[in-house]
């Protein structure tokens, strides 16, 4: 079996897959294939697009590298691609190969499906709506909010199956006990307003209120930073926050660890959110909005994390409140996180459930069935 996995640019949220995938079926019957040269704006996230290995075709950015991806892009046996090239797409599909689409949602709120008024995007739906006629076509929705949102235009022909981002594991994962520490919540990424920053901000001004000892970390840029700063400095204490620059993937999940808690407040423009994976998996306790798609698709309120309504702020303090008064739900929580990423949502886990499922059915085998997680038939 040859798998040919494509996407734009080469992210920490890829790559971990990839390597799993070359891993079980060897670096020759595998490449993954960027489309584009690596974003400014996510190297000055902390992202990492210097990853050499022998596998990947830097086809956006290297001539050599585009022919070969485009011999493989013929040939490979399976296609895994993140880019709406349905025309490419239909040209496999026509020669009987197998072709699996991944995507975040496509009605992202505010403008949601009236989308579709556009010309262009009206003319590239059609063009995805010819692909599910195909039994040789499975989509592989990157949360529920992206499953609803297709079956709200389509019925597949293929599969549908569950996906999302799957980031590296930590390999230390630990639960941070308070033991008479501050109780330390943090949130990092790109200071933009659907991020909902300010939500967190409102919520920790309560918990200061209810709970002494408490401590705030933002991390991150972006054109919201100098509002965010001047509503911290208006509604919380002197010493009880900081904003600190944005900083490497793996010095984000160290601070996790430092912390108790993390805290998503975006809102559904948020299709995925990766960083939730890295927060289980380094061990602390989330909190997210249930309109984000890892949150929806990973968490079980009460269980693995908290969920809370987006730009609710009472009900968030409610949550950072409970937590920071009862630390054995919080570990509880972190606990069952945790749990969550190395049993279900790892790249190892995904890896091997997508090659069992992807040779079932090149051979029309029977298709294994999963109760949670990647692959888990929708």
């Amino acid at each position: 079996m040859r798998i040919l996995h494509v996407t734009n640019i080469i992210s920490p949220h890829q790559i971990p897959l990839a390597q799993q995938l070359a891993l079980i079926i060897g670096e020759d019957n595998f490449r993954f294939a960027s489309t584009e040269p690596p974003y400014e704006e996510r190297k000055n996230l902390g992202w990492n697009s210097n990853v050499n290995e022998s596998w990947i075709l830097r086809a956006g950015e290297n001539e050599e590298d585009r022919i070969e991806f485009e011999k493989w892009w013929d040939d490979a046996d399976i296609v895994l691609c993140g880019e709406r090239c349905f025309n490419r797409m239909q040209d496999r599909l026509d020669r009987g190969k197998l072709t699996f689409y991944m995507s975040e949602r496509w009605w992202k709120p505010p403008i949601g499906i009236a989308r579709l008024l556009h010309p262009r995007f009206a003319l590239m739906t059609l063009q995805f709506l010819k692909l599910t006629s195909s039994p040789l076509f499975h989509y592989l929705p990157i949360g529920v909010f992206a499953e609803r949102d297709m079956k709200r235009i389509a019925k597949f022909k293929g599969g549908t199956w569950q996906w999302g981002y799957l980031t590296e594991p930590v390999k230390s994962p630990q639960i941070n006990p308070r033991q008479g520490n501050k109780f330390k919540v943090m949130w990092a990424g790109r200071m933009l307003a659907w991020k909902r920053v300010d939500t967190l901000i409102k919520a920790f001004a309560r918990l200061q209120q209810e709970c002494s000892d408490v401590y705030l970390t933002l991390i991150g840029d972006g054109v919201e930073r100098i509002g965010l700063e001047k509503l911290a400095k208006e509604l919380l204490s002197v010493g009880s926050y900081e904003f600190l620059p944005p900083v490497s993937i793996p010095k984000v999940i160290e601070l996790m660890q430092q912390h108790h808690v993390y805290v998503l407040p975006s809102n559904g423009y948020e299709g995925w959110g990766a960083v939730l994976n890295e927060t289980m998996s380094a061990g602390c306790t989330v909190i997210a909005s249930d309109v984000t798609g890892a949150a929806k698709t990973m968490i079980k309120h009460h269980h693995n994390g908290l969920l809370f309504q987006p730009g609710n702020w009472q009900m968030l303090s409610d949550q950072l409140i409970l937590l920071a008064q009862n630390d054995s739900i919080r570990q509880q929580l972190a606990i069952q996180g945790l749990d969550t990423i190395t049993n279900y949502w790892s790249p190892a886990v995904a890896a091997e459930r997508f090659i069992s499922v992807s040779k079932a059915l090149m051979s029309k085998h029977d298709i294994p069935e999963f109760d949670n997680g990647p692959l888990t038939r929708l």
